[in-house]
């Protein structure tokens, strides 16, 4: 009787695993907006109002989405900003070296042309926070 049951569930995920209607190539759609930085596309996503304005250095090999929830409650009483590295999620490929240098040049130049205003509260998760100490240094009229 117990082999039953493991050869219908072993079926059923088969069966479920193949199926057309759960493969698919389809990118799910950016929530942010992509900025063009002059030959490759860098994805930001800024909500709430307010300032001072949040920008959020992701860690290592993290997405913009990965701080959906803190955005949602930053973003009822500031301005808050996630984004993607290029390279990362719905971000191309920046140009090379990824120095912490190109980095911020990148992100300075994205929240320029989304006209949001500095100084901004940089918060930055682990590879995230060097990044940022180095933003405030290059850029320290741009830091609260």
């Amino acid at each position: 009787m117990l082999m039953f049951p493991k050869f219908a569930l072993r079926a059923c995920l088969l069966v479920a695993c193949s199926y057309p209607a759960f493969a698919t190539d389809e990118v799910p759609k950016a929530p942010g907006k992509m900025v063009d930085l002059g030959g490759h596309r860098q994805h930001v996503n800024c909500s709430g109002s307010g300032g001072p304005t949040v920008v959020v250095e992701n860690g290592l090999g993290d997405f913009s989405f990965d701080w959906a929830l803190v955005q949602s409650k930053v973003a009822r009483f500031t301005r808050i900003c996630t984004y993607d590295r290029g390279g990362y999620a719905w971000s191309d490929s920046g140009p090379l070296p990824r120095s912490f240098a190109q980095i911020n040049l990148e992100l300075r130049d994205a929240l320029a042309q989304l006209k949001e205003r500095g100084p901004f509260v940089l918060v930055g998760h682990s590879f995230g926070g060097p990044v940022i100490r180095n933003f405030a240094v290059t850029y320290p009229r741009d830091v609260a």
